[in-house]
């Protein structure tokens, strides 16, 4: 694995914030991020897979960014007062299973609690074993526990019966806490469970957890391998965990899942253009935050007014330092670009599968076309599941937080209300603290607030109405299959009647013939039969049957002729309006 990542220039002069850090790394690291030939290496090191963090301190007119800083170095950011100018910072994890000491270093000053600090710093999610080797694992773990259980047996020969089924119960006590602990992994929760969301509440900062799903199909052999092992009631494409945090000292902090635990950060191509498409909403936010001449710049749709403003005027500046924390925090919660992708835009993935089915089920409808939809059903409940996590992750955050006077009354908090206040003893010993210090979470600025409200209304209008449309296309499409499959069968049985109709009819046509030739046949005394006689007679009674028929059938409605076969008449005028056409083409 490479080193750290370390601009080479001397050239910038660092502010003395930085430099009173006593910190070589950040001194060595932190550079101009509004400096074209600093931008290009930190844009390229934000695509890079074995790139683990970064921080960026900006204002209105300067910005400073380093990357792959050490545990010692982030604590040393977080306890020194940035100076005003730089009134907002964002720091980003990647890889957190590796950056424990990081972790802790944030989750110490901004005091997470010890269960959400513990989720952040969860193992990644072993890749799924072989059938054969789980039926080993298994069987050996049965061995090791009879094993366990024979030497418990032989070694509690004296003891009684009560004792025996007592230690029987605590080892299968601990043997179902173990089973527990290791099925109940945050990682293994997250994978199971789709739209899993987490909102946590603290005195300095508000914690958003949730599953991004990332549109990423290609035809690799390897992803070939990864697919087959999932199953078909998921959505296709990449799903990854985040923890995006906002401080009260207008920190963000975005900690992302590695999608590729197991690589060592060898990335064959496939993977690297997955890796690409997860980073891509974050590597916008990244350059959308340097006034150097950036990728895409003037693309309106990727246009992010964090840092970059049309107009000066002093009610805009005045709440730009109040308004940049919490527009980082929304645009790093809003991918639309996945969105976009996944359910959105015309034509999407799900919508072509339904229609290709349904196209199919006109040519020839069978049951199989039921099990496919079946999957695409489940799918797309699963998608409006994670949408519907996303809009009760914005009602939480956009939920204000209110005292009650039972969290007043018997505290230390000084409420702004005269009759909260009457009602609180007076202590004089204790510190007091004011209402609005006491209320968890971090208030949002009315620029995010209104932004998450408009989030909330796109994911409505656009996600959650066009999935819902799709599940009820596939239940109409399930009720036209076994319709389409009942006509068939209509039709099928219909043809059979027919057939079976003709062949009586021919059998009843032929039956005076048939009792004709068996009278004639017979050896009377003094009576003689000549062939013409017989040819007469048969020529006779074959007409008078078939009149007969055809009356019966016209009068009884039962002449279904036309519609088994066409007359040969005009089967020979298609045969000769054919050739005729033929040589028409040809110039004859």
């Amino acid at each position: 694995m490479e080193g750290p990542f370390r601009p080479a220039s001397t050239a910038d002069n660092l502010p003395s914030y930085y430099q009173d850090l006593k910190d070589e790394d950040i001194t060595a690291s932190v550079r101009n991020f509004d400096d074209e030939r600093h931008f290009d290496l930190f844009d390229r090191q934000a695509r890079n897979p074995n790139s683990s963090n970064f921080f960026i301190d900006f204002g209105d007119d300067d910005a400073w960014c380093a990357f792959d800083l050490g545990s010692g170095s982030i604590s040393r950011l977080l306890e020194a007062p940035r100076p005003a100018n730089l009134h907002t910072r964002w720091i980003n994890i990647w890889l957190p299973y590796n950056q424990r000491d990081s972790l802790h270093a944030l989750a110490k000053h901004y005091d997470f609690s010890p269960r959400l600090l513990a989720l952040m710093c969860s193992d990644p999610l072993p890749p799924k074993p072989k059938p054969l080797q789980t039926k080993k694992s298994s069987s050996t773990l049965q061995s090791r526990r009879s094993n366990k259980s024979h030497k418990s047996h032989k070694s509690s020969k004296d003891v009684s019966l009560d004792s025996e089924e007592s230690i029987g119960m605590t080892e299968m006590m601990q043997s179902t806490q173990l089973e527990l602990v290791r099925d109940l992994s945050h990682y293994h929760i997250v994978d199971e469970v789709w739209h899993w969301s987490s909102v946590d509440w603290g005195r300095r900062f508000v914690c958003l957890g949730y599953n991004s799903l990332h549109n990423v199909q290609t035809n690799k052999a390897g992803d070939h391998v990864e697919k087959s092992d999932q199953s078909l009631d998921v959505p296709h494409g990449k799903r990854v965990w985040n923890w995006l945090l906002l401080c009260e000292d207008k920190t963000v902090i975005s900690i992302s899942e590695d999608p590729f635990p197991f690589t060592d950060g060898e990335l064959r191509g496939h993977e690297l253009k997955t890796l690409f498409t997860i980073r891509r909403n974050l590597v916008n936010v990244f350059r959308q935050l340097s006034k150097a001449p950036t990728p895409l710049r003037e693309s309106s749709i990727i246009m992010l007014p964090v840092r970059h403003r049309i107009g000066n005027s002093e009610e805009e500046t005045a709440h730009r330092p109040t308004d940049s924390p919490g527009l980082l925090f929304y645009y790093l919660f809003e991918d639309w670009f996945t969105t976009y992708s996944l359910v959105t835009r015309r034509e999407h993935g799900y919508a072509a599968e339904l229609d290709r089915l349904r196209r199919e089920m006109l040519v020839k409808a069978n049951l199989h076309h039921v099990d496919q939809l079946h999957h695409i059903g489940c799918q797309l409940a699963v998608l409006k599941r994670v949408y519907q996590s996303y809009e009760i992750i914005i009602e939480r955050v956009l939920k204000k937080q209110e005292a009650t006077l039972a969290s007043l009354k018997n505290s230390h908090i000084v409420s702004g209300v005269d009759s909260l206040a009457s009602s609180m003893p007076r202590v004089s010993s204790m510190p007091q603290i004011p209402e609005a210090d006491s209320l968890l979470g971090v208030s949002l600025s009315s620029a995010a607030r209104v932004r998450f409200e408009r989030l909330k209304d796109r994911i409505i209008l656009y996600a959650l109405s066009e999935i819902q449309e799709c599940i009820d296309q596939k239940e109409s499409l399930v009720m036209m299959n076994f319709n389409l499959i009942a006509i068939k069968e209509s039709f099928a049985v219909e043809r059979l009647t027919k057939v079976t109709l003709l062949l009586a009819k021919v059998t009843i046509v032929f039956m005076p013939v048939t009792l004709m030739t068996g009278y004639y046949s017979v050896q009377f005394i003094g009576v003689e039969f000549t062939v013409k006689s017989y040819w007469v007679a048969f020529a006779i009674i074959l007409a008078v049957s078939l009149v007969a028929l055809f009356a019966f059938s016209f009068f009884s409605g039962t002449m279904e002729g036309k519609m088994m076969y066409r007359p040969l008449s005009r089967i020979m005028y298609d045969i000769s309006k054919r050739w005729l056409l033929h040589r028409k083409k040809k110039g004859y």
